[in-house]
C-alpha cells in the first residue's frame, strides 16, 4: 500500500526578487514549507520521520539567514522550492520519492509543486 508522509519546515532569509530586469529592494522572509514524500507501508511505515528531517534540515541549513541572492541567480519562491526539491530527490532513500513541496514566502504568498 503507497501512502505520504509529511514533514513542515521553517526558515529565515532575505532576497530581492529580480522582476522585469529590475531588482526589488532587499528584504526578508520566514519561509514555511512542507514536503511530502510517497513510498510503500512496510513493518508500518515509510519512512523514519527523524530520517526525513535530518534530509530536511541538511537541504535548508545553507539557506538560513542568508542572503539568498548570494545562492540564486533569481531567488524567487519558484526556484528557492524547485532548489529544495532537488536537494530532497537526491538524498531520499531508493524507494521514496518526493511527491509535492509548498514553499510559502511569509503568510500570504506561496507555490506548490507535484512530482
Amino acid at each position: 500500500m503507497k501512502a505520504r508522509l509529511r514533514e513542515k519546515f521553517s526558515f529565515d532569509a532575505a532576497h530581492a526578487v529580480v522582476i522585469n530586469g529590475e531588482p526589488e529592494e532587499i528584504h526578508g522572509h520566514t519561509f514555511k514549507g512542507e514536503v511530502l514524500i510517497e513510498g510503500e507501508v512496510k513493518e508500518g511505515y515509510i519512512m523514519d520521520f527523524l530520517e526525513l528531517r535530518k534530509i530536511i534540515e541538511m537541504t535548508i541549513t545553507p539557506l538560513k539567514h542568508k542572503n539568498l541572492n548570494r545562492i540564486f541567480k533569481n531567488p524567487t519562491t519558484e526556484n528557492i522550492a524547485l532548489w529544495i526539491a532537488e536537494q530532497i530527490k537526491t538524498n531520499l532513500p531508493e524507494n521514496i520519492r518526493l511527491y509535492k513541496i509548498v514553499l510559502w514566502e511569509g503568510d500570504e504568498n506561496g507555490v506548490e509543486f507535484e512530482f
